[in-house]
């Protein structure tokens, strides 16, 4: 029966690849998508053929070929109606996004059931060649063991090789000794601990990782000098997720012994690690032993270097467990041709591959708590804890392993009562899980005593913000300008957080690098990050320690009022920087507050009516103020008109507000972000009364706001403008000519805009305008004709203009333009000489969301 599916799968190939061929020559559609599943299935059959091949051979199930089959069908299927598709545009949006999808299908199976396929059969191989191994030594291991304990440890000072050419006389011998010398020196591989759940799905990738690296390293064509960096593989995690656990698993893997035999070592390095101590635990794993005499580290990396080369045959397997600084890693040979160095570590080394992982999904973080909380084998004692209270548990300990763990210890053999006190502590927000169990907090304590003290102060400030929100990076920036003299184009901010993402401490969401093909503000722009909720408890933690007068930030949670233990404070506040979350119930009662210094605020909001503390009213050091509503509907504000006093309030982001005529009155205004706002007609009502409003503004940046008509004429007296973003307005439909007054502006971000249909022709008087996005402005017609006179203009994005089908013959004027466009628009541009185009791919389905 293997024989017949086999066949099938081979005929089904066949047969897809020539229905492909066919209708990529007879159909004028599908031209890009079928090409592209041409040239992947041409790589892919001769892979095909030699499995078929070796599964006749070796006898194995049909399941492998089985499940593979079907997919190939249905393409098939797929293939033949694309050839009958002529005009129908959905279906051509709807084949083509599943041609595409099968492609991504046939690309994963090979990168990861076929190389897993091929690894168990070397596994297998290795496994009985191994076996034979055993049975060949057990006749020479009594022969040779008197010898080795006596000559081992005394030839070693003298002559490390001279000690093993004597003492291992045939390469029969030596492979029957390695066995026993494994035994006698250290860095042995630590016994897994009782009752380990999870880790299954990151400890499959691991291995994968792992032994593809040695079968590439074992490739004849590489340069040793190349194997270097990718010789060393770091997983990478917070403190307490488990990374010691799954590099332990690995190490105990039958498919990895099967791969590393005995060579597989384990070194526990620590913060402060002492290399000398380190390598004579390898010769010397018995503290009575004689103790070999190393100069210095470099000694000891020598002679560690030479032991391995001349000692340890085949591929090896180093583990480097809990490394705190990529410099200590050079201390090992990394160069030797197969040998792996697996190091963990709580920072993300940026020189070496890294391996990241989610340590546990929402089952089983259940089942290892269980495994804490209940007697043994997780069975629940008498009363019953019910389950709704088990989940709730686990919620709070945000899916950290070693949270779970010990919180489940803790309650273990409890009463209920105990029990639901403990969540009633944790789900209030009076305690946190750091405050219940000083073991958790110490661990992750560690991480940041780890940093420097400008990365302490950025790592602190992600506690100003809500737990399971996103944090713009752009709010970031606007606090880190000020407060550390971060630089305005947001390198510095962005840096601080890059090296806080490699340490595992926040993570930054792969969506804020989707917009390659479109114009930013800054590096910040369009940027954003979490952050693991127990890590955003340490932050608050740390910032606690100080009685509540004395802390330079000041985080309250008032769902409903404000708490006692801020009520009761009758002193001044020290605070620079003030974050206040309230709930939807929140009754806007104010205690009286004073916070003289106060110089951030930082407001999340989820109510519909909402009002600004008293205290914020006249203060000469506030300057930056965040206002976010998590709510569903825009925040509108009773009293913003008091906020006005503040005059030397610089930088002000709205998200989901309702915006007050009387922001326009802020005069120092240099930055405004309006995030999600409801507009309304607060610029035109105050422009009779204040035709210059906001004449410091050097930045604007307005995003998904949808009452917004046209820009605001007002602004046009803001001569000190530089950047100006209005993005996914999908309202905003054009500029009066005052537009061209803006002289100084350098950026104008208009990206999808969706009926904005022509620019201002008074923008050739921008003689600064370096960069136009107008990305996805479906509706734009044309360029202005007098588009050649910007002459600072140097980058034109325009991917997903469909409207313009002719441009200005004025733009052959323009000198050294870049034009990043997908080819629909490219070939407009072509004919000019001075133009550089970047190609890019329309994504069609976004494409169609937007004209929906």
């Amino acid at each position: 029966m293997a024989f017949l599916v086999d066949s099938l799968l081979s005929e089904s190939i066949t047969k897809l690849t020539t229905l492909v061929i066919h209708v990529y020559q007879t159909t004028a559609n599908f031209k890009p998508e079928l090409k592209l599943l041409r040239d992947t299935l041409g790589r892919i059959t001769p892979i095909i053929v030699d499995i078929v091949n070796t599964n006749r051979k070796l006898d194995r199930s049909e399941g492998e070929c089985q499940m593979f089959i079907k997919e190939i069908e249905e393409a098939a299927k797929l293939v033949a109606k694309c050839s009958k598709v002529k005009r129908n545009v959905i279906k051509k949006f709807t084949y083509s996004l599943k041609l595409k999808d099968f492609n991504g299908k046939l690309l994963r199976f090979f990168q990861i059931e076929v190389q897993a396929i091929q690894t168990r059969g070397i596994t297998e191989t290795l496994l009985g060649v191994n076996d034979v191994k055993i049975r060949m030594d057990s006749l020479s291991l009594d022969l040779q063991d008197m010898r080795q304990r006596t000559s081992w440890i005394g030839n070693y000072s003298g002559s490390m090789s001279t000690s093993v050419s004597t003492s291992i006389s045939t390469r029969t011998d030596r492979s029957g000794c390695d066995n026993m010398e494994r035994e006698r020196y250290g860095w042995r591989v630590p016994a897994l601990p009782s009752g380990i759940v999870a880790f299954d799905e990151p400890l499959a990738k691991l291995k994968a990782e792992i032994v593809a690296g040695i079968d590439n390293e074992d490739d004849s064509n590489l340069d040793p000098m190349d194997c270097d960096d990718r010789s060393v593989l770091v997983v990478a995690a917070a403190g307490g997720c488990g990374k010691t656990t799954l590099v332990k698993m690995l190490c105990h893997d039958p498919e990895i012994k099967g791969k590393f035999g005995d060579k597989i070592f384990f070194v526990t390095v620590s913060e402060t690690p002492n290399f000398m101590v380190i390598v004579n635990g390898l010769f010397n794993p018995n503290p009575s032993s004689p103790q070999p005499l190393f100069q210095s580290d470099e000694d000891a990396a020598n002679k560690l270097e030479n032991f391995l080369n001349q000692t340890v045959s085949g591929p090896m397997l180093l583990v480097l467990d809990d490394v705190w600084s990529d410099s200590f890693i050079d201390n090992f040979p990394s160069k030797n041709r197969g040998c792996k160095i697996l190091v963990t570590s709580r920072t993300a080394f940026t020189n070496y591959d890294v391996f990241r992982f989610d340590p546990l999904n929402e089952d089983d973080a259940k089942i290892l708590f269980c495994r804490s909380a209940f007697t043994k084998g997780g069975k629940r004692p008498s009363p019953i804890i019910d389950d709704n209270l088990v989940n709730q548990m686990v919620a709070c300990c945000k899916r950290h392993p070693l949270t779970l763990s010990v919180v489940g210890r803790s309650l273990n053999g409890k009463n209920k009562l105990i029990w639901e006190s403990t969540l009633k502590d944790l789900s209030r927000g009076s305690k946190s899980v750091l405050d219940l169990h000083k073991d958790v907090l110490t661990r992750l304590e560690r991480s940041f005593e780890a940093l420097d003290d400008d990365y302490k102060d950025c790592f602190l400030d992600f506690g100003l913000f809500p737990e399971d929100q996103r944090i713009p990076v752009s709010a970031l920036l606007n606090m880190w300008v000020h407060l550390y003299n971060h630089d305005d184009d947001g390198v510095d901010t962005l840096a601080k957080i890059m090296e806080l993402t490699y340490r595992n401490l926040v993570d930054i969401l792969a969506t804020g690098f989707r917009n390659d093909s479109g114009a930013r503000l800054n590096h910040c722009d369009q940027q954003f990050v979490t952050q693991h909720d127990l890590l955003r408890e340490l932050s608050i933690c740390l910032n606690s320690k100080l009685p509540l007068p004395q802390r330079s930030r000041l985080i309250i949670n008032a769902r409903e009022d404000f708490p006692p233990s801020i009520k009761q404070v009758r002193e001044p506040m020290q605070a620079r920087i003030l974050s206040i979350s309230t709930g939807e119930s929140f009754t806007s009662k104010w205690c009286d507050m004073e916070v003289p210094n106060l110089e951030v605020v930082i407001l999340n909001l989820m109510s519909k009516t909402y009002a600004l503390p008293q205290f914020l009213s006249g203060n000469p050091n506030f300057k930056i103020l965040n206002i976010t509503n998590h709510g569903l509907y825009p925040t509108q504000f009773n009293d913003f008109h008091f906020i006005t006093s503040s005059h030397n309030l610089s930088r002000i982001r709205l998200e989901r507000v309702e915006i007050s005529p009387s922001i326009l009155s802020l005069t120092n205004l240099q930055k405004v972000s309006l995030i999600m706002c409801k507009i309304g007609d607060s610029f035109k009502k105050l422009i009779t009364n204040t035709p210059n409003i906001w004449p410091q503004l050097v930045e604007l940046e307005i995003d998904y706001c949808q009452d917004l008509l046209e820009f605001p004429t007002t602004l046009c007296n803001s001569v000190f403008l530089k950047k100006i973003s209005i993005t996914n307005c999908n309202e905003m439909c054009g500029f009066s000519e005052e537009f061209g007054d803006l002289v100084n502006l350098e950026t104008l971000s208009l990206r999808s805009c969706t009926k904005l249909e022509k620019l201002p022709e008074s923008i050739w008087r921008l003689e600064k305008l370096g960069v136009l996005d107008i990305s996805d402005c479906l509706s734009l017609i044309g360029l202005p004709e007098k588009m050649g006179e910007l002459g600072s203009l140097r980058t034109i994005y325009m991917k997903g203009c469909t409207g313009v089908h002719e441009l200005p013959e004025s733009v052959e004027d323009l000198c050294n333009l870049h034009v990043v466009c997908n080819e629909e628009i490219a070939y407009q541009w072509r004919e000019y000489s001075n133009v550089e185009i970047d190609l890019v791919e329309e994504d069609r389905l976004e494409t169609l969301m937007k004209i929906i």
